[in-house]
């Protein structure tokens, strides 16, 4: 996907369409509430000076950065984000699906979408952390070959690799 092009599918049955598309400075005050919203549905206060600084930037025209956005009806549902670090690894963040639309598909595509673009960059490796309580996000990830590796020791307890 270039940076001006968006995909729609039809996700769920007899739904509105989502509109994938990379994300732009407009989509940050949208995607900080999703985020924090849906952290706070999971009882977790969010940190934006810390492990949810990445948020507070989302949208920026960072070349390191490839962030999408799924949105519908023009409100944006879903987000994530992937840091190339210049060595041939990718790490995912900020993937992030609105609780009403969840189980239709939209973390799929997103998580796609990284895995395309990091695939586009050359990267060889893609690596990202998440909290087993999450587990959508957990299936969805065993589900599409990330392979479980080491915990982390901070907020996030389980880690997943991807090699591409």
């Amino acid at each position: 996907m270039n940076s001006t092009s968006t995909t729609t599918y039809d996700v769920g049955p007899e739904q509105e369409p989502v509109t994938f598309r990379r994300a732009r400075a407009d989509d940050r005050s949208p995607v900080i509430e999703l985020v924090f919203d849906t952290l706070r549905s999971f009882d977790i206060e969010p940190d934006p000076r810390g492990l949810d600084a990445d948020v507070m930037e989302f949208g920026s025209a960072d070349p390191a950065m490839a962030e999408f956005v799924g949105e519908r009806g023009g409100t944006v549902v879903g987000s994530i984000a992937l840091r190339d670090r210049g060595d041939g690894t990718g790490h995912i963040s900020k993937f992030f699906v609105r609780e009403s639309v969840r189980g239709l598909g939209i973390g799929r595509v997103l998580l796609e979408l990284a895995v395309e673009e990091a695939r586009t960059r050359e990267l060889r490796r893609l690596d990202l952390s998440t909290r087993s309580q999450f587990h959508a996000a957990v299936h969805l990830y065993e589900s599409t070959g990330w392979k479980r590796g080491p915990d982390p020791t901070e907020a996030c307890d389980r880690a997943y690799e991807l090699e591409l």
